[in-house]
């Protein structure tokens, strides 16, 4: 057998030995992160985070077998069976990697233009928490140079994918440069739990979490091609089953209210954060980085009217 990943079983990790003497029945119930190819067929994780595109043999997706349990004690478990010492946790100082980053004790890192939102909130709450944080400040030109590459990397092109293809560039960097393989991040925080402004005004929250909860496959192909370009992966606590699983246990009246959102999750954060750091409003990454800015700037230095036709003139087959 050939595993890329990790493999868990009822909140135990696997030792790659082990898995050897699985049957394909056992080992299509465990949870993590992986790519598993046997004799017969290919396996890999429910969510398809582990990134590969395996051909030439059927394909299995996991369906692991997890307790039901609460909120705090799935998202402390998840978090725990991530937090390897081959890991760092990327942290921008809202709610979700905050949280992440104080039940995995890892180093974190963080990017973002000089005197951006989120470095200086990254560098707060590493503060905080007492944890080491390893920051790298990046310029216009910087992300000049990242853009050809990202265009280059990322499988769909929107102006969107490319300003978080782009955060997540310089993420993957700097996560190299520290010695890391895996990033934990508080991604589809938002999709199960209610993070953005929209969901204030969804007639139907569930149904609209739950086609967002799917469209994050989109986000993940992206993320993790960018990753590979540097040799390493994202890890996601947030869409461990557990985690999914007891998000959905709430009514739409505990996650969203008016302009608080996220309210379940929000109060376990707080029983492991100072409260200024639970209820902390967060701007999107490509904001709070600064970089959604400054390729705005970069578009009109190049005489274009914004990012789209940035795009458009860089890359016209792929627009």
């Amino acid at each position: 057998m050939q595993l890329t990943g990790w493999m868990e079983e009822n909140g135990r990790l696997l030792e790659p030995a082990e898995i050897e003497t699985f049957s394909v029945s056992r080992l299509s119930a465990c949870g993590g992160e992986f790519l598993l190819e046997t004799d017969d067929c290919f396996i890999r994780d429910k969510y398809h985070i582990m990134p590969g595109n395996p051909k030439g043999k059927p394909v299995i997706t996991a369906d692991p077998r997890v307790p039901d349990l609460p909120l705090d004690e799935a998202i402390q478990t998840s978090v725990s069976l991530r937090a390897s010492d081959d890991a760092v946790t990327t942290l921008s100082g809202g709610v979700d990697s905050s949280l992440v980053a104080v039940l995995a004790g890892l180093p974190c890192i963080a990017v973002g233009l000089a005197g951006s939102h989120d470095l200086a909130a990254a560098q707060q709450t590493a503060k905080t928490l007492g944890l080491p944080l390893t920051v790298k400040e990046i310029d216009i030109d910087d992300i000049r140079e990242a853009l050809d590459d990202v265009l280059a990397i990322i499988p769909r092109i929107t102006p969107l994918d490319v300003e978080i293809g782009i955060t997540g560039y310089f993420i993957a960097a700097l996560a190299k440069e520290t010695g890391a393989k895996r990033i934990l991040t508080g991604q589809a925080a938002d999709e199960l739990f209610g993070g953005y402004a929209r969901y204030g005004r969804s007639a139907d929250l569930r149904a609209d979490l739950a086609a967002d909860f799917d469209g994050l496959f989109f986000q993940r192909e992206r993320d993790a091609a960018v990753a590979s370009y540097f040799g390493v992966w994202y890890s996601l606590p947030f869409m461990d089953e557990r985690v999914v699983r007891a998000s959905r246990t709430f009514s739409p009246d505990e996650l969203v209210s008016g302009d608080l959102r996220k309210i379940a999750l929000r109060s376990v954060a707080s029983r492991h954060l100072p409260e200024e750091i639970a209820w902390r409003p967060k701007k999107a990454m490509q904001y709070g980085s600064g970089i959604s800015s400054a390729l705005a700037k970069i578009a009109k230095s190049e005489g274009c009217k914004g990012c789209r036709e940035l795009i458009q003139n860089l890359v016209p087959d792929k627009v």
